[in-house]
């Protein structure tokens, strides 16, 4: 089976260059898609959760992590690693509309890439905040009408998703 960690291994760590984390986007992308053929097991955990919230009325999330799994190679331990490579967010509030994608090194587990997009305050345009990561931390930044969020709650949001999701089905 392809794995995202072999190739990410292949190489000197993180990306360190806008160029490289796009190409690490786009073998995601087509690795989720292999995924979707019959003969390759799809990793992929979603969680919805739908509430009624005062003042906003009906409020639905839907995460969606993909993931590799791994044989856990430590001495006395048994099971499955798993390691996420990508996860998308949705959820509205009120009528407003918000996504997250949140692309990781699939060897590290450290986010790479962030996307953040929702509706402005009146409606009237996307406000979308790009987010690219390397070793030394932020490489790139583009805002695109009103900025989402910062870039180190962007990098924290990124790194909780993955550690609250992933701590708990690592300890199963």
């Amino acid at each position: 089976m392809l794995s995202l960690a072999a190739a990410a291994s292949a190489q000197d760590g993180l990306p360190s260059t806008v160029k490289e984390v796009r190409q690490k986007y786009a073998e995601a992308q087509q690795f989720i898609a292999l995924m979707d053929q019959e003969e390759h097991i799809r990793s992929q955990v979603t969680l919805t959760l739908k509430r009624n919230v005062p003042a906003i009325g009906i409020q639905k999330e839907t995460v969606t992590c993909f993931f590799e799994n791994f044989e856990n190679d430590k001495e006395g331990e048994y099971g499955f690693i798993y390691r996420p490579f990508f996860m998308t967010v949705k959820f509205n509030a009120a009528v407003r509309q918000f996504y997250r994608e949140f692309l990781y090194d699939a060897a590290s587990g450290k986010p790479i890439f962030v996307f953040l997009q929702q509706d402005s305050i009146d409606g009237s345009q996307k406000d979308e905040t790009r987010y690219y990561f390397g070793p030394s931390g932020l490489i790139s930044e583009i805002v695109k009408g009103e900025r989402v969020m910062s870039q180190q709650e962007a990098y924290d949001l990124a790194t909780s998703l993955c550690s609250t999701l992933f701590n708990d089905m690592n300890s199963l």
